[in-house]
């Protein structure tokens, strides 16, 4: 009875570390368009990191986690973790810069079609008949939304561009993951964030623009110190659900965020909110975000059966 207690527990507690990430990750695209107001994609990538490497150092240190201790011999594959890590926030951010939010918002979410796979063919994960339906739907979703997409590549010639980084960005995104997986038999979930934050840290302070720190106005330097935290926030809830639950189950709950930026940058634009800009999204791109909302309640409904 306390063995089935636990697990349902695990389970709940992995779904809600899931669906905070998917929350913080909806809301991300958003705050980067506003801080690339002020701010180039190197700067952004960098601050982002480095912010996150400052607190969460001070709140392991604070906690007597010692996080220095991972830094004396750093894992070869928390390194590679980092340095894949580093390159999705990079490609993420030029995919927001040239293509806007809710197109990055969905297309990374090719990641979970690569993530499904990681799980199934590398970590051996099983999917039911339910599941599997219910990432068929998902794909179908947001294969609906690109289409209703296409109608801007005539406005945008860098468009396809954008697509092929955020792709890359979705892949090395996944090599990320692996690393997490198979160093967290090992250590600490945050350890091994604050090593990739580390090495994010160093690899990309050569692409920083120092004299943009003096020039951004109020709106951007507020969405970069967001954009730090939330990638502390993101990366941290996302670290802890890998513990919980399955990669499979986590790439589907994550892939709601899109429906949040979606929803976001509807009503915000609308509002004056920040000088943003709308995105232009059909029915057809509703209709699809609607559908993909569906594969993920098929699929977590029948994982907590």
């Amino acid at each position: 009875m306390n063995s089935t207690a636990d697990q349902s527990g695990h389970f709940l507690r992995g779904v809600l570390l899931s669906g905070a990430t998917a929350l913080l990750w909806g809301v991300l695209p958003i705050i980067l368009k506003v801080s690339l107001q002020g701010f180039t994609t190197g700067t952004i990538a960098w601050f982002r990191f480095s912010l996150a490497f400052l607190l969460l150092g001070i709140i392991l240190q604070f906690n007597g986690s010692h996080p220095l201790n991972i830094l004396r011999k750093p894992p070869w594959m928390g390194v590679f973790g980092g340095l894949c890590l580093t390159a999705n926030y990079y490609w993420v951010t030029l995919g927001v810069d040239i293509s806007g939010p809710s197109n990055m918002a969905v297309l990374i979410q090719t990641a979970t079609v690569f993530l499904v796979l990681t799980g199934v063919f590398v970590f051996r994960e099983r999917l039911t008949s339910r599941q599997i339906l219910g990432m068929f739907v998902v794909a179908a979703g947001l294969a609906l939304f690109f289409i209703d997409q296409q109608s801007r590549i005539a406005m945008n010639s860098n468009y396809y561009f954008a697509d092929f980084l955020i792709i890359m960005a979705a892949i090395v995104w996944v090599g990320y993951m692996i690393s997490q997986k198979f160093l967290s038999r090992e250590y600490g979930a945050q350890s091994l964030n604050f090593l990739v934050y580390t090495v994010a840290t160093v690899a990309l302070i050569g692409v920083v623009e120092w004299s943009e720190f003096a020039s951004a106005g109020f709106n951007a330097w507020w969405a970069l110190i967001f954009c730090g935290i939330n990638t502390l926030l993101a990366y941290g809830a996302l670290a802890e659900a890998i513990k919980y639950i399955p990669l499979a189950l986590i790439s589907v709950i994550i892939s709601l965020n899109p429906l949040i930026t979606l929803a976001g940058m509807k009503i915000l634009p609308a509002m004056g909110f920040a000088n943003l800009q709308p995105d232009l999204v059909g029915m057809v791109g509703y209709f699809g975000g609607a559908i993909a909302v569906t594969g993920v309640a098929l699929v977590v409904y029948r994982s907590n059966a």
